[in-house]
């Protein structure tokens, strides 16, 4: 990302973006794009037009939106320096701008809203990552062909650990495991969106400040968010979990290189080059004390021992090595959603570079029974009361008919399955006239060819 700013100070005509979905991560982007030379929010769409305007007012962009409904009428509102509102998001696709942020959190909308921009000739930044782990090796492909970019939001983890990956290697270090930190208990693995401020020790009031989304914390603490993220970084990055579900050791982030190492050099790996996360909760809830929840992380290798040997002389400072030296981890200690996304579109539009995306298809988002389900009943996706997200290899998920997560919203069981057991094709009768459901079976041909 370096000379980014300067890039930008030289445009003649700012970089115009088009974000659909005004929650707090479309609320913040904009808060940041108003601050950063070269770029303004051009148009935006939001089903509740008031949320979008209460985004533009945090922005200061108020007394400057105009509202639009339809391509011809968001253009006249850009054209004469407004910022368009719109409910209509795939006019906003249309639209005389030059990158689309996608930030609904829907992943079939995320899948269309792509899939549109990408054939109008725009640049997209897929903020909805639940859309990437189904489609996004297909919205790559097609992006690649369109001499447009498609690329994860910077400030999300999968992004961040794509770059620390790139550092990692353009460095010479090998990658042993890279990977987040994450609140992880296995008793969360049922838990529902009922008692999920509870667990994390919210209070009402704070809930209620925040207009927090029970549904999207408990997807933090089922272990769905951390499949859903570690997958698309497994497709970008062409690294494999080692182990279904991944190991999700207990560490602190000086025991990581520890833990996430060769198990003939005492830690839990069958082999390296793989994706990982870590869990900052010990057995009884508490906290590590020098934790990574809302980090990522890179461990490495070096066999040059005097690289070795120098790297460990500097340990102990921002980067640790395990107790025999000969592995290492390199972190960042946080990421900042929105804030810090403003990077991805300006490496879309000044350079048609990604941070990061979906090269391949070698990891999949499975979903695992929260209860014992049975015929008739309605499942209801991620952070819900039904089913949870584990990661796989997208080889073993294709062998055992697992059905991708995010397609699974809203289907209906059709035989019964035992509570922790893995949704098949043969268990559910799935939406098939889905946009993301199509465009999937459309990526499955595309890919069986090649």
């Amino acid at each position: 990302m370096i000379n980014i700013h300067s890039k930008l100070r030289k445009l003649d005509e700012p970089i115009d973006v088009g974000i659909i979905g005004t929650g707090l991560f479309g609320t913040k982007l904009m808060d940041q794009i108003a601050r950063v030379p070269g770029m303004r929010t051009a148009a935006v769409a939001d089903l509740n037009r008031d949320a979008a305007q209460r985004a533009l007012s945090e922005a200061g962009l108020a007394g400057r939106s105009t509202a639009a409904n339809g391509t011809e009428s968001i253009n006249e509102a850009i054209t004469s320096g407004s910022v368009a509102v719109t409910d209509d998001s795939i006019a906003l696709t249309e639209a005389d701008i030059d990158v689309v942020v996608e930030s609904t959190g829907v992943p079939t909308a995320g899948a269309r809203h792509a899939y549109n921009a990408i054939l109008e000739g725009k640049h997209v930044v897929m903020v909805t990552v639940e859309t990437d782990t189904v489609v996004g090796p297909i919205l790559a492909d097609m992006a690649k062909s369109a001499g447009v970019t498609y690329s994860f939001a910077y400030g999300d983890q999968p992004a961040l650990i794509v770059e620390l990956y790139d550092w990692a290697r353009s460095v010479g270090m090998d990658v042993v495991a890279v990977g987040k930190g994450n609140p992880y208990r296995e008793e969360h693995r049922l838990g529902t969106p009922d008692d999920v401020f509870e667990r994390y020790g919210f209070d009402d009031s704070f809930v209620e400040r925040h207009d927090l989304n029970p549904r999207m914390y408990n997807s933090f603490l089922d272990g769905t968010k951390v499949a859903v993220e570690m997958c698309a970084v497994a497709n970008a990055l062409e690294l494999e979990p080692d182990v279904s579900g991944m190991h999700l050791p207990t560490c602190e982030i000086p025991e990581i290189p520890d833990a996430l190492r060769p198990t003939e050099d005492g830690g839990v790996l069958e082999k390296t080059g793989v994706v990982d996360t870590v869990s900052t909760l010990h057995s009884d809830g508490s906290s590590v004390d020098h934790s990574i929840s809302f980090g990522v992380f890179v461990v490495t290798a070096t066999p040059n021992d005097a690289v070795a040997e120098y790297i460990e002389q500097n340990s102990g400072d921002g980067l640790y090595v395990s107790d025999d030296g000969q592995y290492q981890v390199f972190y960042r200690p946080y990421h900042l959603p929105g804030v810090e996304t403003t990077i991805s579109i300006a490496t879309a539009a000044l350079d048609n570079e990604p941070t990061g995306v979906s090269r391949a298809h070698v990891a999949e988002v499975a979903a695992a029974a929260k209860r014992d389900l049975e015929p008739g009943d309605e499942l209801d996706g991620g952070g819900g009361y039904t089913i949870y997200g584990t990661l796989e290899t997208a080889d073993r998920a294709a062998r055992k008919n697992h059905v991708p997560f995010e397609l699974l919203h809203g289907a209906e069981v059709v035989e019964a399955v035992p509570q922790d057991d893995v949704i098949t094709y043969d268990d559910v009768q799935l939406d098939e006239d889905s946009f993301i459901y199509s465009l999937r079976k459309l990526q499955e041909e595309r890919f069986a060819e090649s």
